[in-house]
């Protein structure tokens, strides 16, 4: 369709925005939010609608809480690398994270303090990837091997040190 304006793909709420776009088709995904919870939840359950409508609940938000990445699961081999605004960081096996119906309120992968800040970025992992690590000042880039493999309790190593991770990206 050729508009010089675009078309409407969503329609939003007055203070939402939208995290990210993936495609997906008839497997998990995995939503993680800047406070620490995640749900992971089968795609088959929501529905085909309107391009132009709002859409459908995938977590139930805490107050001061956002949705900060929505996640295909590809492979159940893959685990989750997550990362903190003060640079902390960890990859958790995909066992750990329960499937429930979307819209609830889904379980801790992280337990934000002082010390390591929020959550800045995930990613989907497997041994053979890279990921960049976007900090202010530093970048770093580091083998999905030398991230250290904990639980979703687990506080996580510091993984770029002096700097604040502002995003991170699975090469």
């Amino acid at each position: 369709i050729k508009r010089n304006t675009g078309i409407a793909a969503i329609a939003l709420k007055e203070g939402d925005t939208i995290a990210n776009v993936t495609f997906v088709k008839d497997e998990e995904l995995l939503l993680v939010t800047k406070n620490g919870m995640s749900i992971r939840f089968k795609t088959d359950d929501i529905a085909p609608i309107g391009r132009t409508t709002v859409g459908v609940k995938g977590i139930k938000l805490e107050d001061n809480d956002e949705v900060l990445i929505g996640l295909p699961i590809h492979k159940l081999t893959d685990s989750i690398a997550v990362f903190t605004e003060n640079g902390f960081g960890k990859k958790i096996k995909l066992e750990e994270f329960p499937i429930q119906g979307r819209a609830g309120k889904g379980v801790l992968i992280y337990k934000p303090t002082d010390t390591t800040g929020k959550i800045a970025g995930a990613s989907m992992i497997s041994d053979e990837d890279n990921v960049l690590v976007i900090g202010k000042p530093n970048c770093i880039c580091i083998s999905a091997k030398d991230i250290p493999e904990l639980n979703r309790i687990s506080m996580g190593n510091i993984m770029i040190k002096n700097s604040r991770i502002i995003s991170v990206v699975k090469l």
